[in-house]
């Protein structure tokens, strides 16, 4: 299965790249063919090039409720004709993906994310799904309040990412 991961995260060293690292070793460890686009490094995919691709991940931090600027300008970029109307939806570049997943962590606890009305997540699921294969769902991988998760907390949280990304063979 092809897969391509979409991240965004300015830093090259932090927890971001760490779950996308995990999350692309545990996916080609499946034997699935994964591309990397690291949308703050300078990387760009056009959406006819994810065409064909049967899994779509992103995988970023939350700020501001949502996705950050360069993830939110892909979608507005590539994806908007879809999105408004103005393309058959039978021609979205999204229509082979079967399996669409979010990683992202959240500064702030799960409480306050549900009172903003956690537009990342509604934007992934009623918008993004809905341009994928037919029956397509999210899978939401989120980490709450991080700065005052211990250690062993983000590890697991790691963990798990890694796991549902492995639960993925079909």
């Amino acid at each position: 299965m092809r897969f391509v991961v979409l991240h965004a995260h300015p830093q090259a060293e932090c927890l971001n790249v760490v779950l996308r690292d995990r999350l692309v070793e545990t996916l080609r460890g499946a034997g699935h063919e994964v591309q990397v686009v690291r949308l703050t490094q300078g990387d760009s995919i056009d959406g006819a090039s994810i065409g064909g691709a049967e899994g779509l991940v992103f995988v970023y931090p939350t700020w501001w409720g949502g996705l950050p600027a360069p993830m939110l300008e892909w979608v507005q970029t590539e994806l908007i004709a879809w999105i408004d109307g103005a393309a058959d939806p039978s021609t979205s570049p999204l229509r082979t993906v079967r399996h669409l997943v979010a990683v992202t962590t959240h500064g702030s606890s799960k409480w306050v994310n549900g009172l903003q009305g956690e537009p990342g997540r509604h934007l992934l699921r009623r918008t993004i799904a809905g341009l994928c294969a037919p029956g397509t769902k999210l899978r939401w991988l989120a980490l709450y309040g991080i700065d005052r998760c211990s250690p062993a907390e983000i590890e697991a949280f790691v963990h798990r990412a890694a796991t549902e990304a492995s639960a993925i063979t079909t």
